[in-house]
């Protein structure tokens, strides 16, 4: 592909969710053939990214239809979609993601139409560089190269880095240390327990996905505090739109004055017939304000006190999967085990975990066939080292912010240098954004930072 003067060429790396709307929004916001999209994705398929890349329908978003939309300014678009294939889906329908997964393949395809301005690409980026006329050189795999006006860096989700303390076992082929790795875990043979190390959504999943051909393997959940997800209500409500919470206007911006007040607040709607996710919902939107009231010390504070209890709250699980959950616990097959693993001992094909069980301090001996890191995405790019993070934190094109949170952007989504400039031609959206906005993993808040960036590329001169 060749540069030329009169038209605009802006690259997206990664085709997941992030990406994929990056694109969509662009060619709806486009009014002229001088904008060319390139969407490069590693994986066959444009526009599933991980989540959405199963089959299985047992496995279902976590939200429900009705703010589902992958379009910001439609919000119905997505149960109009599902409508199509079964009138009896409605907002408050919980949908299986292979659903969506097509759902997004969908959306592309219609915003691309028979554009010849819109081109996909399948390949692994390996270095993105500027060149002498201040355009982007992109490098793949195969050896190929496209240049660009302007590119976007959607790169989703890093595997989790290894829990601490460090191990021997994390070499060991009876540890999983990527729990996306689906064949990896479809390998883990025999009825013998397996640990998972986690007890978020990334643990749920694993859960299911390792006793859905294996009914009488039992699993261990393993995480300091032992909280699992709460549930969904059986008839969500969308969040409601409003003002800067009421009970958060003039306080100290600190962890401990806004818990407080979000505790006495949802107690209160409790008390009065309500129900406390709406006060979590009512949050939505001001999300990002309120992280960013938070002086960086109070945002630290936040991560090592709070976060474990927001998300359980604030993360929740489709009634489905929660009732499914429920059932494992209740009759032995799940177990949400509380405490901190001290080391791991492995002989004859077995491994026996030793944990300081919280709260007792006694130390108990799970013994397993194999266990799963289920700790979460790694948003540390200094311990990333998939080729293009390593190659643009290396030469300076990106840096990682003071919390280890993501990358480090401005207000329109350019990505900041080593130098503390920020880029002209070089943009994030995706989940790293959480270094700036805190939440931005879910469809609500990555639709409208997909749209967003859309707009200023567009006015930036890309229409």
């Amino acid at each position: 592909m060749t540069k030329t003067n009169q038209v605009c060429t802006i690259a997206i790396v990664g085709a997941g969710f992030s990406g994929t709307l990056c694109a969509v929004n662009l060619l709806r916001a486009a009014s002229g053939p001088n904008l060319r999209v390139v969407l490069i994705e590693r994986n066959t398929r444009h526009g599933r990214g991980l989540a959405y890349r199963t089959w299985d329908d047992n496995f279902v978003l976590n939200v429900p239809a009705g703010n589902m939309s992958a379009l910001a300014d439609d919000a119905g678009h997505f149960v109009r979609y599902c409508q199509n294939i079964d009138p009896a889906f409605n907002a408050g329908s919980f949908v299986s993601r292979r659903i969506y997964g097509d759902y997004l393949e969908h959306t592309l395809e219609e915003a691309a139409g028979e554009s010849a301005q819109f081109e996909r690409v399948q390949g692994e980026v390996l270095s993105v560089r500027r060149q002498q006329d201040q355009t982007l050189r992109l490098e793949l795999a195969d050896g190929q190269s496209l240049l660009a006006d302007r590119a976007v860096l959607a790169f989703g989700h890093f595997a989790p880095l290894d829990p601490t303390p460090p191990s021997p076992f994390y070499r060991s082929g009876a540890y999983v240390a990527n729990p996306w790795n689906f064949a990896a875990l479809d390998r883990i043979a025999g009825d013998a327990p397996v640990a998972l190390i986690g007890t978020g959504h990334t643990a749920i999943d694993v859960l299911f996905r390792l006793t859905s051909q294996r009914d009488a393997r039992k699993i261990y959940l393993i995480s300091r505090r032992g909280l699992l997800p709460q549930a969904h209500r059986m008839h969500p409500q969308s969040p409601a739109i409003g003002g800067f919470p009421v009970f958060f206007q003039n306080l100290e911006p600190t962890v401990r004055q806004y818990l407080r007040a979000l505790r006495r607040t949802a107690q209160q709607r409790v008390a009065q017939g309500g129900d406390w996710r709406d006060v979590f919902n009512s949050l939505r939107p001001h999300t990002a304000e309120i992280w960013r009231r938070f002086p960086p010390r109070e945002q630290r504070r936040f991560l090592n006190t709070v976060l474990a209890f927001w998300d359980i709250h604030r993360h929740r699980l489709a009634p489905v999967a929660h009732l499914r959950l429920s059932q494992m616990l209740k009759s032995g097959q799940a177990e949400a085990v509380a405490g901190y693993i001290q080391g791991y001992d492995e002989a004859d094909g077995n491994v026996t975990i030793r944990l300081r069980e919280r709260g007792s301090g006694c130390v108990r001996a799970l013994k397993v066939g194999s266990v799963v890191n289920c700790t979460g995405p790694n948003y540390d790019i200094t311990r990333i080292d998939a080729p293009l993070v390593a190659q643009l934190r290396d030469e300076g094109y990106i840096r990682q912010d003071a919390l280890r949170l993501g990358i480090d952007i401005d207000d329109e989504y350019r990505v900041v240098d080593s130098d503390g400039k920020a880029a002209a031609d070089l943009f994030y959206v995706g989940p790293m954004l959480k270094a700036r906005h805190w939440e931005a993993i879910a469809v609500p808040e990555l639709r409208g930072h997909a749209q967003r960036l859309a707009k200023v590329l567009v006015e930036s001169g890309g229409s």
